[in-house]
């Protein structure tokens, strides 16, 4: 189904003449690589500062997403945190995000202190990924960009020599 509206809304660019599909792509890539991006990097960064520890498991919820909610299905936990130096203890944090299978006991994860309501688990460096995908788009968009900034000057200079040729 998704599929589907993806394909049809493609068709429907495909449509546009040049310049409003080359500004629609670009505006699609900026939002896709920024989004990628920064995933990526508020996970890289959380996991070289955060503390990492354990959070012990006790409840464990099924969540449910949807399209326009844009998360997935999986499971929503919550638990007890204790750092591996023993430097931070709290007692209920939630799991940043969703995950794809329920955890058994414990979960290994990683905290910004000991103030905070939620800890990002620990993906042992699987942030590199959105992280380079999203550079990768951004420096494809930022190609398209120059792409159409030259359109918009040979649009332009092509006006002003119909303008001054005399016919």
């Amino acid at each position: 189904m998704q599929r589907e509206g993806i394909t049809r809304l493609m068709f429907l660019l495909y449509l546009l003449p040049r310049l409003p599909r080359e500004i629609s792509l670009a505006v699609f890539g900026l939002f896709v690589g920024l989004v990628l991006a920064v995933h990526g990097g508020m996970q890289g960064y959380a996991e070289s500062t955060g503390v990492p520890g354990t959070v012990h498991v006790t409840d464990c919820r099924y969540a449910e997403g949807a399209w326009d909610e844009l998360w997935s299905d999986g499971w929503a936990c919550e638990g007890p945190f204790d750092a591996d130096d023993r430097t931070v203890h709290i007692d209920s944090v939630a799991v940043d995000g969703t995950l794809e299978s329920r955890p058994d006991t414990s979960l290994a994860a990683f905290v910004e202190g000991p103030g905070v309501q939620t800890v990002v688990e620990d993906g042992a460096g699987a942030w590199k990924w959105p992280a380079l995908t999203g550079g990768v788009i951004l420096a494809f968009t930022a190609w398209r960009i120059r792409m159409l900034i030259l359109l918009f000057r040979l649009r332009r200079s092509v006006r002003a020599a119909g303008a001054v040729v005399p016919a």
